[in-house]
């Protein structure tokens, strides 16, 4: 799947995954609530990897006090590992 904006990628993830965190597992907030984006995590952040910007394999679902301590968790870093070397490889093997 390919995507223009962040906002339309978040809308597929939202539709597509079920709503509990991926760090935590617990709810998250409905789609009405003001944090609502706040809850979709880039993992390679966008900066530094702006060609995984809106690569959905790229976000996980957290809650946001989650966010701020995402390398707290083992998902978020076997994760950020996973797509680091997926990311590098594509450099290495063209």
């Amino acid at each position: 799947m390919e995507f223009k904006t962040q906002k339309q990628m978040f809308e597929w993830i939202w539709d597509n995954r079920d709503h509990v965190s991926e760090l935590s597992g617990f709810p998250l907030f409905n789609k009405n609530h003001f944090q609502w984006h706040w809850q979709f995590l880039h993992v390679l952040n966008k900066q530094s990897y702006p060609a995984y910007s809106l690569n959905p394999d790229n976000i996980l679902l957290a809650l946001p006090d989650e966010h701020t301590k995402q390398t707290d968790y083992d998902v978020f870093n076997k994760k950020h590992e996973q797509l680091k070397l997926e990311y590098y490889k594509r450099f290495i093997n063209y």
